[in-house]
């Protein structure tokens, strides 16, 4: 059991009175005065983020202090829901997550100096994009659900940049350490971000402690960048979409091979390519975040714990979760090109081409060329046996199927003048499905889903 005694009773109660008697000062300055109230709040998130920064670097007993920000945690979550302390115009949660994610670093084994540079990176440069957000009067674009701007994303770069040269000192890798963060922002949602900001920062700080940087990263990563701007020209992918890409990008070079952008580029060239085919379409702007993380975060995941652990098999994982999001791309990209007849896999009943569930001759053998074709690729490029290909190309198909049951199962269709169509519009009544469920999100749940179950079928018998 952690013993206290007057100097862990007296910081922690320091802390607690700073923090409180700063909230009671703002919440006055807003109501009694003229302090505009996002300034009051941003000066609350510095104030209180970075004297519990504090407090964890003062303290040895992690396991205790980890228990102190989970009851605050629940305190908080109370406090916001009810809109205690600088009520907003829609309610936030941010106020409750940050001790949450400082709990959780806290049970983690990361080394201290990664869990106090999630702090810092949240305390200061969160505060600064969402002052850059609000005062700058720039154009702002969707990112996920919530407006952002460039701006915000460049001010909460540097100001990472400069937080990352006093942690490591002046290196190249502060221009990399500060990347992932400032990106992870952009996709945040009503305080979301101070939940996922110093996880991020902390665990990607840690990777690239245990990362050599070598220079070939760099020139790849501005080849990547530079890749991404022209598939935004060709309208590939839009604002968001290149966002959301290149974040995964770059954790995917520094996974330990450059070669393992590989297979998601040659998905994502091939993809582009083929939905290219039919313009017109939802996709004819350019794939957004959503379908960009959909199709690429369970992948990423799982070569993210690949490096952790060096287990091989995350790199198959890696490669299978690839191989679903291959195989119904090209089924459902090459289907709608050619527009033969459509059945519903379940029902077998006729359908028109393009929707949800349906299934056609020319689609069922594109994406089941495009597995077999994708499993020799991985073949080609990594050290695989014949039944791990066989695994991959598998995968491919019976991820396509399944990706097709559930989206004549689960996805939302609504009826609109006699037909029925997949766009929620304002005048159409939902006949099938789920309100909530599009195909982004039947698409992430396929993949994770049967991404999971080829893991533990390869991990049992390779």
């Amino acid at each position: 059991m952690p013993s206290f005694n007057g100097e862990i009773i007296g910081l922690y109660l320091w802390a607690s009175g700073l923090i409180l008697i700063t909230a009671l000062l703002v919440k006055y300055g807003t109501e009694k005065m003229s302090l505009n109230g996002e300034t009051g709040r941003k000066l609350l998130h510095i104030v209180a983020i970075l004297t519990c920064g504090y407090v964890v670097r003062q303290s040895e007993q992690t396991n205790l202090l980890a228990i102190i920000f989970f009851v605050f945690f629940i305190i908080l979550l109370f406090v916001a829901h009810y809109e205690l302390l600088l009520a907003n115009e829609r309610r936030s949660y941010g106020i409750a997550l940050f001790p949450l994610a400082f709990s959780i670093l806290l049970l983690t084994p990361l080394e201290k100096d990664a869990i106090l540079f999630g702090i810092v990176t949240l305390g200061i440069s969160d505060a600064l994009a969402g002052w850059a957000g609000q005062k700058l009067n720039v154009k702002k674009h969707t990112f996920l659900y919530e407006d952002k701007s460039w701006s915000g994303f460049f001010v909460f770069y540097i100001s990472t940049v400069f937080i990352s040269l006093v942690f490591i000192g002046i290196t190249p890798a502060i221009l990399i350490l500060a990347l992932i963060p400032a990106l992870s922002e952009l996709f945040s949602y009503r305080g979301s971000d101070n939940l996922t900001i110093p996880l991020i920062a902390a665990f990607w700080y840690q990777t690239l402690q245990r990362t050599e940087i070598l220079t070939i990263h760099w020139y790849i990563i501005f080849i990547l960048v530079i890749a991404l701007v022209l598939a935004g020209k060709k309208k590939w992918l839009n604002s968001s979409g290149m966002a959301a890409a290149l974040l995964l990008g770059v954790i995917i070079i520094f996974s330990g091979n450059i070669f393992f952008l590989i297979p998601i580029g040659v998905f994502f060239i091939a993809g582009s390519i083929t939905s290219s085919l039919h313009k017109g379409q939802k996709d004819a702007a350019g794939r957004n975040a959503f379908q960009v993380f959909a199709n690429g975060w369970v992948a990423v995941t799982c070569i993210w714990i690949y490096e952790a652990t060096k287990n091989e098999i995350f790199l198959i994982g890696y490669l299978i979760s690839i191989a679903i999001s291959f195989a119904d791309t090209m089924s459902s990209d090459i289907g709608l090109y050619f527009k033969h007849k459509t059945y519903d896999i379940l029902t077998f009943r006729s359908m028109k081409p393009g929707l949800s569930g349906g299934v056609s001759y020319s689609g069922t053998l594109a994406g089941f060329t495009a597995s077999i074709l994708f499993s020799v690729l991985c073949c080609f490029f990594f050290d695989l046996t014949t039944d791990q290909c066989i695994l991959i190309a598998a995968s491919g198909v019976i991820g396509m199927t399944t990706d097709s049951i559930l989206g004549s199962v689960w996805q939302a269709k609504y009826l609109e003048e006699g037909q029925l169509t997949e766009d929620k519009g304002s005048n159409v009544k939902l006949v099938k499905g789920v309100k909530w469920l599009d195909n982004d999100g039947v698409n992430f749940i396929c993949n994770l889903l049967v991404t999971i179950v080829f893991l533990a079928v390869g991990y049992i018998f390779f």
